[in-house]
């Protein structure tokens, strides 16, 4: 009966210690699989900030170039002379 028992206590501290290790493992997984995240989140977030950056100075630079067609809409009024030439139906 005690043989049992120290068979029985033997194979549980042996499962005890495999499932230890085996949780080692897992954790150091986990921490490798963060490490790898973290690393590709700066690389999206430093792509997202050039992409914003190009947009912008794209937009600063067409909007320095657009030229301004002034139609008269903010000028005061002015008086203009019509000329009529005489025509041949008179």
């Amino acid at each position: 009966m005690a043989d049992q028992i120290n068979q029985k206590d033997a194979n549980q501290d042996q499962q005890i210690a495999l499932l230890s290790h085996r949780i080692e493992d897992a954790e150091k997984t986990q921490e490798e699989f963060r490490d790898r995240i973290r690393k590709l989140e700066r690389w999206v977030w430093g792509a997202g900030a050039v992409i914003s950056a190009a947009i912008t100075i794209i937009g600063i630079v067409s909007a320095a170039d657009a030229k301004e067609i002034n139609y008269g809409s903010n000028d005061t009024t002015k008086q203009e002379i019509l000329l009529q030439l005489p025509s041949n139906r008179d």
